[in-house]
């Protein structure tokens, strides 16, 4: 009921699978929505035009621009992104692919999510000084992240709750990093205990 309503309109992972596919682009969703998070995480603001630029790259589209629904579905993917991390109500989550995927497949868009994050955040010139012990931390564990073989996660039911945790382990580093460089949004003191875990 309303949280279907709340779906409305968001763009998921296949959508933006299939966008790639039309250009061409063999890049994980996964990743452009990976670097979105680590743009709106290191900048103060974020032009609109500058993630279109952004975006149209990593398609490999060094000239030219963005156009009708391509361009919409950058911006709508900009906006759905930068409310779900300024929203109070926890609701970020990493565009992964889901539970139709093979777990190796879902554990890849993970590592791939998590790769263009950290790298778009470097590049936004982030100073971890700033950030607090806990922050740094999560960055740490994340950079330990993108560094494990998927080759060792023979498809079971352990590696899918592990796949679960971990995935739920980087939406809370996210939204905490996200809090702290952003200190004029809502808090997410609760973000321990979520109320929205399956």
């Amino acid at each position: 009921m309303s949280t279907e309503k709340a779906q409305v309109g968001r763009v998921d992972f296949d959508e933006l699978a299939d966008l790639c596919l039309r250009h061409r682009c063999f890049q994980s969703p996964s990743l452009f929505h990976g670097v979105l998070a680590g743009q709106l995480c290191g900048q103060e603001r974020f032009p609109r035009e500058h993630w279109l630029v952004l975006f149209a790259q990593l398609l490999g589209n060094e000239t030219t621009e963005l156009e009708g629904k391509d361009k919409q579905l950058a911006l709508q993917l900009l906006d759905q992104t930068l409310e779900e991390l300024s929203a109070s109500g926890l609701s970020f989550e990493p565009l992964l692919p889901d539970e139709l995927y093979e777990i190796e497949e879902r554990f890849e868009g993970l590592i791939k999510w998590t790769q263009g994050f950290l790298k778009s955040l470097k590049s936004a010139k982030l100073e971890e000084s700033k950030l607090s012990k806990e922050a740094q931390e999560g960055l740490e564990d994340l950079e330990r992240l993108v560094a494990l073989d998927k080759e060792n996660l023979p498809p079971n039911e352990d590696n899918e709750k592990d796949l679960t945790a971990i995935a739920e382990f980087v939406r809370m580093v996210i939204m905490l990093l996200y809090t702290e460089l952003h200190p004029g949004q809502p808090q997410v003191e609760k973000a321990k205990n979520p109320k929205n875990l399956h």
